[in-house]
């Protein structure tokens, strides 16, 4: 057995030995390395067997981590006698699998990720009864109603508590029984498919372990169960776990109260606030508190910065105390700038001259609070030749490959988003500018006055830029004529190919017939990076979207990148995956939880930013998507009355110190640089009304550092946030090659009279001459050979060929005249009527009875009367 040297403060943990024991462990003092001692201390020295020991963490990846290094530690290589380490969700699911059965549930549930719930959820909202107080039109609704089903998992509870539970009638309380009943028919669909979400598995094993024979079972396989990360469980976590080990048994928990940043999920700080209360040590005392606070992270001026802004969350923190040396090359900066861009520019600045010393990109980070300050980042590392990978779904749509597929995406399934074809039709491909588009525009309206379209409320039905574009429009210049001809060749076979695919194969699709991957390989090695790296997230996006039954949804899948730019969006649940390649790292400061880099910045720290104010705090009093405080299984908000105000109150300090703690994991995943940023004006690329100011958190750590002594007054109020073309520097060319090219379009004789005001005709002439020869020696290409034009062919054609080819040449190539079936007449006359109506239009009866039909009874009449009646013809 191979154990790293323990610090003091690790040492008098492991010399507790085998009992309840609650670590208060700091940023950066080694807490998986601890628990991993911990585990490795136990086997090695008081007689617990490696498959007497359980962990449990929180992600798949800290689970592994933690595996691979109890392996280590132990240097045991039988995989039989291995410690069992799982996730929480994981842990709840095994007991599920081995025990559900006792409980009536089927051992075959399948688990299914946030964005399957969401996508079955969404089927649930739209095909049942409308709620009365319950506004479904806005798409992020659903993800309001997904909220509070997470909720009622985090206490145990189901939509039925929820409905029989009396509260105080108001805006909120009905909108939340009207979500109730809609969850209550989620919880049946899940049943019909025979799959369960993550508060499932919680719940239902918690019901579980309510049997003493159940959980005496699960009790005596293990003697002693280890924490990770305690401060992010959730009550119905903490009472699984008490259930099973609560009472006098050894019971390991670290965890630091202080980086309890997901409460908005359902966190509760009071688990590891008392855990005292909640768990004993085998000899019924309570359990003993250690703290660990050497940190091996971060140089001390970072240090000095986690610790002020530590207290501001928590005044009675201990200090982190460093264990690194003073770092000379090591830097914390502030820096308070006019604009947006400028702030981005100075990043991308200090990145480069850190990379010019030595350092990777992938060892650098640029942590957001909120998803929408991403473009401009972006764009500003890109102009500085910076590659990016951006780990957050909402950073994802600023990357311009990753917005031009999403917005193919959209205009397959939504054709009247206009916008989206606007970011098409003017973008690299068709290149289409301001001129055409207003021609465009010209018909639409043109259109739009002479259409007789109504829907069903009789108003006009407006015609989407799409149906132009699929139109010939006169007065285009050639060129974006045969851009728009291009564009609906491609469209339409989109359309066509995308039938019956997958998600993910769509996409594949997509980027195949617009060429995509041909202009990414053509880009430079640097952008070349980003944007494959950032197409690839896409897709692994797309693959998860997978279905339980059918096609998947791509409205549902729309919508969920629609909803993405949310700072507590579904895909901010777990910790980013990075694929290790050579870039900077985007991406908010949840999902760095965990992560760390030798430099990170922290740009957009201004006031109501970061820290961030919020509308919204889970007042259950007048937010319906939070569980009422009477059903909570923690009390936290126990000693509040019933006076809303006071509730505010105390959500309000509670969301204030939970930003503070926020900032605190921000700051400290830096090693040996930090920056900490603001600007005065901001809004991308329209600017805001109003100049920001500093937030507090820039103020703290400028007054450590000192490096904005008095901030320099707002320049007057930029009309647009946006970065103009670069002008490349060129002594020949003063003002940029960009107005040299405009030069030579206005007067072609322009660069010849330059070059012989500078007396370069000589070299001039010779690059010319060159360039001539080397473009007339270029082989011509020679004309696209004829393909012989194809015709489809069915299925029923091919059997048709196979059994008999003269019969499919008579009845395919060069049919025959037939006799009509009377059938298949009326079938096809029901099928056309229906079909008019759908688009809005009066199907009137056509007589078109063959010559020779066969006479018959009077067939119903009741088939396109009894569609009219049903719920179908009011679909448009």
């Amino acid at each position: 057995m191979t154990l790293p040297k323990p610090s003091p403060e690790q040492q008098a943990i492991l010399d507790l030995g085998l009992t309840t024991i609650k670590v208060r462990a700091g940023a950066g003092t080694g807490k998986t390395t601890t628990v991993a001692m911990v585990i490795a201390n136990l086997v090695a020295n008081h007689g617990i067997d490696p498959t007497q020991v359980v962990g449990l963490t929180f992600t798949n990846k800290a689970a592994a981590e933690l595996a691979d290094r109890v392996r280590a530690y132990i240097g045991e290589s039988d995989p039989s006698r291995q410690a069992e380490i799982h996730t929480y969700h994981g842990f709840a699911a095994q007991l599920l699998s081995e025990f559900g059965v006792l409980a009536g549930l089927d051992s075959r549930l399948k688990v299914i990720t946030p964005t399957f719930a969401r996508q079955i959820l969404s089927d649930v909202v739209y095909s049942g009864d409308l709620p009365e107080h319950l506004d479904i039109s806005w798409k992020g609704r659903i993800d309001l109603i997904g909220t509070l089903a997470d909720r009622l998992g985090d206490h145990l509870l189901t939509p039925d508590d929820l409905l029989a539970h009396e509260e105080e009638d108001s805006k909120a309380s009905r909108a939340r029984r009207d979500m109730a009943i809609i969850l209550r028919r989620y919880e049946e669909e899940k049943r019909r498919l025979g799959v369960v979400d993550f508060s499932d598995l919680v719940r239902m094993a918690a019901m579980l372990m309510q049997d003493p024979a159940v959980a005496d079972i699960v009790r005596n396989r293990y003697r002693v169960v280890v924490l990770d990360e305690y401060q992010d469980t959730n009550p119905a976590q903490r009472k699984l776990l008490q259930s099973l080990f609560g009472n006098r048994f050894p019971v390991i928990a670290v965890g630091d109260e202080d980086q309890t940043i997901y409460e908005w999920r359902g966190a509760s700080m009071e688990n590891f606030a008392a855990f005292e209360e909640h768990f004993t040590a085998p000899d019924g005392r309570r359990p003993v508190l250690r703290t660990l606070t050497l940190n091996r992270r971060s140089t001390p001026a970072i240090l000095q910065v986690g610790n002020v802004v530590r207290k501001r969350a928590n005044e009675d923190a201990d200090d982190l105390v460093p264990a690194l040396p003073d770092d000379p090359d090591g830097t914390v900066r502030t820096h308070w700038a006019q604009t947006a861009l400028a702030e981005a520019e100075w990043v991308a600045a200090r990145f480069e001259e850190l990379h010019d010393r030595g350092l990777r990109w992938k060892d650098m980070a640029v942590l957001l609070r909120k998803n929408k300050d991403f473009r401009v980042v972006v764009e500003a590392l890109a102009r500085h030749d910076i590659p990016v990978e951006v780990a957050n779904v909402g950073g994802l749509l600023s990357i311009p490959e990753v917005n031009d597929l999403v917005c193919w995406l959209k205009i397959l399934e939504r054709p009247d988003d206009s916008a989206s074809l606007t970011t098409i039709l003017m973008g690299s491909r068709f290149r289409l500018g301001l001129a055409d588009l207003a021609i465009l525009s010209k018909h639409v309206r043109a259109r739009s006055e002479e259409t007789e379209s109504e829907d069903a409320e009789g108003n006009p039905v407006p015609v989407t830029l799409l149906e132009v574009v699929e139109d010939e429009v006169p007065g285009l210049r050639p060129d974006a004529a045969a851009a728009l001809s291009d564009f609906r060749d491609m469209y339409r076979r989109i359309l066509i190919e995308s039938q019956g695919l997958s998600l993910v194969e769509t996409c594949r699709l997509v980027l195949d017939v617009t060429g995509a991957w041909r202009d990414v390989e053509a880009l430079p090695p640097v952008p070349r990076l980003t944007a494959r790296l950032n197409l690839y997230r896409v897709l692994d996006l797309a693959q998860d979207w997978s279905p339980l039954q059918g096609r998947p949804s791509l409205e549902a899948f729309l919508d969920y990148l629609d909803t993405a730019n949310e700072e507590t969006s579904v895909d901010e649940l777990d910790s980013a995956r990075l694929s290790g390649e050579d870039a900077v790292t985007l991406l908010t400061v949840h999902r760095a939880k965990g992560l760390e880099w030798e430099a990170v910045a922290i740009p957009a720290v201004y006031e109501k930013n970061f820290p961030s104010s919020s509308t919204n705090y889970g007042n259950p009093m007048t937010t319906p998507a939070a569980v009422p405080i009477e059903l909570r299984l923690d009390t936290v908000m126990a000693h509040l009355g019933p006076e809303e105000k006071a509730v505010t109150a105390f959500l309000t300090e509670a969301h204030l110190r939970q930003e503070w703690r926020t900032a605190y994991v921000a700051v400290t995943r830096a090693r040996r640089h930090l920056f900490v940023t603001g600007a005065y004006w901001y809004g991308y690329p329209e600017t805001l009304k109003d100049p920001r100011s500093p937030s507090p958190l820039w103020e703290e750590v400028n007054r450590i550092t000192g490096d904005v002594p008095e901030l320099p007054p707002p320049i007057d109020r930029p009309d647009l946030i946006r970065f103009e073309s670069q002008a490349t520097p060129d002594p020949v060319f003063p003002e940029g090659w960009d107005a040299a090219v405009r030069s030579t379009l206005r007067d072609p004789d322009w660069p010849d009279r330059l070059a012989e005001q500078r007396q370069i005709e000589t070299e001039y002439r010779a690059a010319v001459a060159y360039m001539e020869e080397r473009l007339f020696s270029l082989a011509e290409t020679d004309p696209p050979a004829a393909v012989p034009e194809t015709r489809p062919v069915s299925v029923t054609g091919l059997v048709t060929y196979a059994q008999c080819p003269k019969r499919f040449y008579w009845s395919e190539v060069d049919p025959l005249p037939r006799r009509l079936n009377p059938a298949a007449v009326r079938g096809t006359e029901l099928h056309r009527r229906i079909e008019l109506h759908q688009k809005g239009m009066i199907p009137l009866p056509i007589d078109d009875t063959p010559y020779d039909a066969v006479a018959e009874d009077d067939w119903s009449p009741g088939a396109y009367d009894t569609y009219l009646r049903s719920r179908f013809a009011d679909r448009q």
